[in-house]
């Protein structure tokens, strides 16, 4: 399939949705990987599924999401509550 073609259906998509805020294929592919961050998927699959060489540009397109921060913050807060 052309990626023309791929991105006038998800405009259409978009577009009969009626959800009113912009987005692209760009941004579906950005939520999926998030949610499969969130999810607790290995980075190293999420990764693979994007089809990147390098890890490093896997966490660059990633974002730190709020239930990332979330868990590191009670993981943090875990650890100190066990200090003396």
């Amino acid at each position: 399939m052309e990626k023309s073609g791929v991105q006038k259906a998800f405009r259409a998509a978009v577009h009969d949705s009626k959800i009113g805020k912009a987005a692209s294929v760009h941004t579906l592919r950005h939520s999926y990987a998030t949610h499969l961050v969130e999810a607790g998927v290995d980075i190293r699959l999420v990764q693979k599924y994007l089809g990147h060489n390098s890890l490093a540009t896997t966490y660059i397109y990633l974002h730190l999401t709020a239930a990332v921060k979330q868990e590191a913050t009670d993981s943090i807060n875990q650890l100190m509550a066990e200090l003396p």
